[in-house]
């Protein structure tokens, strides 16, 4: 599979030469310049993250959800006794009932247009559980109590309907378990609730929220050890402790958080007020949304346009720094070759000469040629015994110095080049061999066909 051409991004050279400064001397303000830039990248980069962590992280706005409750009779017309119904003289169609509706609807924010109104949202969305308790006689009724819990699987719904069997009024009572977006509990303690104003559920952090604002205006921080406070008299009763530590707090308060009550409405079903009875308030509860995507919210909707202005910018500056290094490079050989010509020649076409011997193969790089050396120095000294062990040090210790050269820029297509006839070389034996091999099978086969002949 072929894969596509990528073009790669080329490296932006920002550092200036070494030692620039004193052939330029505006050069300082450049170098403060990029000192302020990499702090400034330091806390873009910082910003960045906050800034995608709080995209990441979903925005729940608070709406309101007003919940209607009715009821509708059926059959009502004639009073029908519960023997008749259980032995079955009347069909499941003629039989008296009634049906209870609980139902839910989100209202729109004010101001709200048609067109710019959102997605609508189920009722059972904004339920955890319900209770519906039906007061009417065990002993004829068994199925007075209906539960429903929230099921992954399950699709979210409008409303719910409860529809039983009877020809007179019952009165119900409705537990809702209201769900929220962050775990919310209720304070217990009535001297906490009071003293830190806390007029319904709230969460964990909303109420350490509340009791660090107490702290920080009654001014009970130990202004010795800030990890301690101390407590007032109303406080203290409420924690049982005139002293509490900073890193216990959260575990104590633990304490005095329960599950919030559910929502109760009591409601009565009537059979005799016709076929459709409403009841005569609507009850609004406040639920927590989800707001949807900010992604191309603000200015964060230019961000894209900033960095293809950013990335021509600094092509810019790369092309003006390349610029810098070669009029510097270029400086440095010319004043070389003012000061002193005749060394600066030498040095010239000694480098060269070197570069062409490892282009054209003659020169021996490496261990070869260091191993070549010691056995060349050590031949001439085997009968010197007291001279050999100096020589072969003098000899290691040049080739150690001369191993700096391959540090040098050249160094990487020396070894290309040297790798490349290397290979080369191989190449022309393995062919050789090849011809070599067939010519000795068709001298084989001409021998044996020529024996084939003569018998």
């Amino acid at each position: 599979m072929a894969t596509p051409n990528v073009k790669r991004k080329r490296l932006v050279e920002k550092s200036l030469p070494p030692a620039i400064e004193s052939y330029i001397p505006e050069s300082r303000l450049f170098m403060q310049l990029q000192a302020l830039e990499r702090r400034l990248d330091t806390k873009i980069v910082r910003k960045r993250l906050e800034v995608q962590e709080a995209l990441g992280k979903p925005v729940y706005k608070k709406r309101i959800v007003r919940i209607f409750v009715s009821n509708l009779a059926a059959n009502q017309t004639g009073a029908v006794g519960l023997d008749d119904m259980d032995e079955g003289r009347f069909g499941a169609a003629e039989a008296p009932s009634w049906t209870l509706r609980i139902e839910g609807r989100l209202l729109d924010p004010a101001g709200t247009a048609t067109k710019t109104r959102t997605a609508s949202h189920k009722f059972s969305e904004f339920v955890n559980s319900m209770v519906v308790e039906l007061d009417r006689d065990p002993d004829l009724y068994s199925d007075n109590v209906v539960q429903w819990r929230r099921a992954a699987a399950e699709g979210d719904v409008d409303g719910f309907e409860v529809k039983r069997r009877g020809d007179e009024d019952v009165k119900a009572k409705i537990m809702l378990d209201i769900r929220t977006a962050t775990d919310r509990f209720k304070v217990n303690s009535p001297l906490l609730r009071e003293l830190l104003d806390i007029r319904g559920p709230i969460s964990k952090a909303g109420f350490i929220m509340k009791l660090w604002q107490y702290i920080k205006f009654n001014n009970l921080q130990d202004s010795d050890d800030p990890d301690q406070i101390r407590c007032d008299t109303g406080l203290a009763q409420a924690l049982g402790s005139s002293v509490v530590s900073f890193t216990t707090l959260p575990q104590m308060l633990h304490a005095f958080m329960t599950r919030p009550d559910p929502l109760i409405i009591e409601y009565t079903v009537r059979v005799h007020a016709g076929d459709f009875h409403m009841a005569q308030y609507a009850f609004d509860v406040e639920v927590e949304v989800e707001e949807p995507s900010r992604q191309n919210i603000g200015p964060l909707a230019n961000v894209q346009a900033r960095h293809r202005e950013l990335g021509q910018i600094e092509s810019q500056l790369a092309q003006k720094m390349q610029d810098i290094h070669n009029a510097r490079a270029k400086r440095d050989f010319l004043r070389g070759f003012a000061d002193d010509p005749v060394a600066f020649v030498h040095r010239w076409i000694d480098n060269q000469t070197k570069d062409l011997e490892v282009i054209m193969g003659d020169r021996r790089h490496g261990l070869e040629a260091a191993l070549a050396a010691i056995m060349a120095a050590d031949s001439a000294a085997q009968e010197l015994t007291a001279d050999r062990q100096q020589v072969l040090e003098q000899e290691t210790a040049k080739w150690l110095k001369e191993s700096a050269l391959y540090d040098e820029s050249w160094a990487d297509e020396a070894v290309f080049h040297y790798l490349s006839a290397k290979t080369q070389e191989r190449m022309q034996q393995l062919l050789q061999q090849q011809q070599q091999q067939q010519a000795q099978h068709a001298q084989h086969a001409q021998q044996q066909h020529q024996t084939a002949l003569g018998s």
